[in-house]
């Protein structure tokens, strides 16, 4: 029964790591995070596959199954997907020495060398060298998902990241955190011997699923149509070399009349940029506009970028709200209320765009 068990819960995560894989192709975008999670999915799927293998050919021979010690990449590819996105996000330049991310991977390099080494001697597990490597496998275990769960949780706390990557993130995290005890379970009750593996395998699926579900919220607003006459006012979506000739083609000006139709729709009638941390994810989710297309197109129209523009439509709502309430109201409501995350933000955005600070722009208006 167990292993018919381990068979399904396998095999559903190729399944779902399978798909995750072949959508992840299908994105629009492509970012160095993407591509790194590319790599990553297909490494996933070989893992279960190369786990299924060894359950189902050599059940007898526990320590290839025991002392595999792939599940020490996952943490670190984690840290690393986290690096890439925070400097995505922050857009700013690649400044990071990403080959110092082979660094995170030398743990599992040396289990790797340290398997390969016990499996060619065919030592089994009830020997003391398999005993004291299975140990060392599961504290480093336990001391990569605590580590870079943690790390990770910080990490984000500083990134201005839309709803979907963020759940993603943290439902990650837990699962890290679960697999930690369940390794520290397996060390500190001494039951390395007789472990069967059951929780991993359900941590891996559920690990599968989350994924899975990311891609298939994410695929919905990434697909892109041809344009025609019939669409534009639906689905905005045009390929790539539309968008290249801007300038020259007569087509191209109907595709920025029709993109800004459709983003003033979510921005101005939605009010969607009053949203605390509405980010161009959420409006390359709303618009069903590819985000590198939105990044242009603020560029070419508004002569700004995203953020700029957001911060220019906030600072003109938070105007209209002092008149509204005839200026009673607190200077950190009001950023509040305008979807600025902070005092400082805000001060910050209405002296660029009024020239003075929020309560100068209060006490001339008053004067006059």
């Amino acid at each position: 029964m167990e292993f018919y068990f381990n068979l399904i819960v396998l095999t559903a995560s190729i399944i779902f790591g399978s798909i995750s894989f072949i959508v992840n192709r299908t994105l629009t975008t492509t970012t160095k995070t993407q591509k790194m999670l590319h790599a990553f999915l297909l490494f996933f799927v070989l893992h279960i596959f190369i786990i299924l293998c060894l359950r189902l050919m050599m059940p007898d021979y526990k320590f290839l199954s025991l002392g595999l010690p792939l599940n020490t990449a996952y943490a670190p590819t984690f840290y690393c997907c986290l690096v890439l996105l925070s400097e995505e996000v922050k857009n700013t330049a690649y400044t990071q020495r990403h080959s110092l991310f082979v660094l995170h991977f030398i743990p599992t390099i040396i289990l790797l060398a340290f398997y390969g080494f016990f499996v060619s001697k065919q030592i089994d597990i009830n020997e003391s060298e398999a005993y004291g490597y299975l140990i060392l496998l599961y504290s480093v275990e336990v001391l990569q998902y605590i580590g870079y769960a943690f790390t990770g949780y910080f990490k984000i706390n500083k990134l201005m990241l839309n709803n979907n990557i963020r759940l993603l993130i943290l439902r990650v995290m837990w699962i890290m955190i679960f697999m930690a005890l369940i390794s520290l379970g397996v060390i500190f009750y001494n039951n390395v011997l007789y472990y069967d593996l059951s929780v991993t395998y359900l941590a891996l699926l559920c690990f599968s699923v989350v994924i899975f579900n990311y891609y298939m919220t994410r695929l919905k607003y990434v697909k892109v149509v041809p344009v025609s006459e019939s669409t534009v006012q639906t689905e905005p979506l045009i390929d790539d070399q539309a968008l290249l000739k801007y300038e020259k083609s007569k087509l191209a000006e109907e595709v920025l009349i029709a993109y800004k139709v459709k983003v003033e729709q979510v921005l101005q009638d939605k009010k969607s940029y009053l949203k605390i941390s509405f980010t161009l994810d959420d409006l390359e989710r709303e618009s069903k506009i590819a985000k590198h297309h939105l990044s242009q197109f603020f560029s070419t129209t508004y002569g700004m970028n995203f953020n700029a523009y957001i911060n220019k439509l906030r600072v003109e709502y938070a105007k209209e709200l002092l008149e509204k309430r005839n200026f009673d109201i607190s200077i950190s409501e009001l950023g509040d209320e305008c979807g600025f995350n902070s005092r400082t933000s805000f001060f910050r955005a209405f002296k660029k765009y009024e020239g003075v600070s929020p309560s100068e722009y209060i006490a001339n208006v008053l004067q006059k």
